[in-house]
């Protein structure tokens, strides 16, 4: 039965009230900015190609900067390498439309803008998802991250675009960069108002010091290599994204368009059923404590929406595929929770900026190279081949995976769990992390991942 007090409990903490409406308003944001982007480029007279280079540039400020998030979230406050993200973000969409203004705008100046919110989010995002745990206290943590999968669906997915798309006929495309700006502006003092108390062992409020030996990423990987179910489950969902993100994104239009006889409406409605499906399984977790054996419901709910892609090419009719796209949508939504909920409460604190920034790199490097991929061939059978082994492919994985890893030896008791946990309300009476770890060392083996913003099928 769903229970809305267990779904809402992270939100009786101030601190973690504050960041969760910062990331409201911020997933928002970059909702409508999903609708105004194409029409800004076409205003300036961009064609497609334009377009894509924008697009491009934003995916590579993510790409190239995420392992530099991760490193400033183990080495400064995360409340100030989040705070300080959106304030460029703010600043840069603050700068275009006061360009856009003046009627100078170019296409290079907004190539140059979306590589920088890229660059923002690779450093908040990790930043944010190690904050998560200094926050709220373990028992109500997986009920955040399944609050903050709500949002992100509801946000990009529905609402944020629906908004967009009414904004731009209602008034212009200046207004939207406008209004996204200052959604950034206000996520940025709602995280300045967050209240860390400082931590015993550090010398700055609410998080860890950087590594003596100067090399940031010489620790994380040290420990990411000595946990094999950690490094085995990023690589998993690489492959996946791998198989899967070049036929969903690329190739299933076409299938809907050329095979089905549908058009953009029947795109954008399997697109909608897939959200909805995401925002049932999010808040059935939010309602619900993780059972024990989550690390390895986690691996089979990946698998379980993975697999009906092997099917969406053989179906005879459009609406056969809303049920495959909803067992998607529910599946890797759940997966991904538990996979969030695992990386916060088994990584170490020291590292746990820097691991997750891994993980983000895990998922999103390969995607280009499945995007490549689905574009080799316009022959049919190939595009056949392509659904097929990416549905089939991850059950082998899977198969081969829980042989070498013993997920059921895995327990949702990370290096932080005896520890005393965050002061969630800031009033100085609770510290963040266990001490050990907080100076930096590590308080023993971890036993479990979830992803909730990297390496998942999503």
């Amino acid at each position: 039965m769903l229970s809305l007090s267990t779904s809402l409990a992270p939100l009786r903490h101030r601190n973690y009230r504050l960041l969760f409406i910062s990331f409201v308003i911020s997933m928002l944001g970059d909702g409508v900015w999903l609708v105004a982007l194409p029409w800004v480029a076409m205003e300036l007279g961009g064609n497609s190609s334009d377009l894509a280079m924008v697009v491009g540039a934003e995916s590579v400020g993510l790409i190239s900067c995420v392992l530099i998030g991760g490193a400033l979230a183990d080495r400064y406050p995360r409340k100030l390498v989040i705070g300080w993200s959106y304030t460029a973000a703010f600043t840069v969409l603050a700068a275009l439309a006061v360009v856009h203004v003046t009627g100078s705008l170019q296409i290079w100046q907004l190539v140059g803008a979306a590589f920088v919110l890229g660059a923002a989010a690779a450093i908040s995002g990790p930043a944010s998802d190690a904050f998560t745990p200094d926050l709220v206290p373990k028992d109500d943590l997986h009920a955040a991250n399944a609050m903050e999968s709500v949002v992100r669906s509801l946000a990009v997915r529905m609402v944020g675009p629906a908004v967009g798309g009414l904004l731009i006929s209602l008034i212009d495309a200046l207004s939207i960069i406008v209004l996204n700006a200052a959604s950034f502006g206000v996520a940025a003092m709602c995280v300045a108002m967050i209240v860390v108390p400082r931590s015993a062992g550090t010398a700055e409020e609410g998080d860890v010091p950087a590594e003596a030996d100067g090399v940031p990423y010489r620790e994380a990987l040290r420990y990411l290599f000595g946990e094999r179910w950690l490094w085995v489950l990023i690589v998993w969902s690489g492959v996946v994204l791998l198989l899967q993100s070049g036929p969903r994104q690329i190739l299933l239009p076409f299938v809907i368009h050329n095979d089905l006889g549908g058009d953009a409406r029947d795109y954008g409605t399997l697109i909608a059923v897939t959200g909805i499906a995401a925002v049932v399984g999010s808040l059935v977790l939010a309602s619900r404590k993780p059972p024990r054996d989550y690390p390895r419901r986690m691996l089979l709910a990946w698998t379980a929406g993975a697999a009906p892609l092997a099917l969406m090419v053989f179906v005879p009719s459009f609406w056969m595929l809303l049920p495959l796209g909803a067992m998607y949508g529910f599946f890797s939504t759940v997966g991904n929770v538990y996979w969030s909920t695992l990386v916060q409460t088994s990584v170490p604190n020291a590292v746990r900026g820097r691991v997750i920034s891994i993980d983000w790199l895990g998922s999103l490097a390969l995607v280009p190279l499945s995007a490549v991929l689905a574009g080799l061939s316009p022959d049919r059978d190939f595009m056949v081949w392509l659904f097929v082994l990416g549905g089939v492919l991850p059950v082998l994985l899977t198969l081969a995976t829980v042989r070498w890893v013993d997920l059921r030896a895995l327990r949702p008791d990370g290096p932080d769990a005896e520890a005393g946990r965050a002061d969630a309300d800031g009033d100085g009476d609770g510290d963040t992390r266990d001490a050990g770890t907080a100076a930096g060392g590590t308080a023993g083996p971890l036993e479990e991942k979830e992803r909730a913003t990297a390496p998942t099928p999503s």
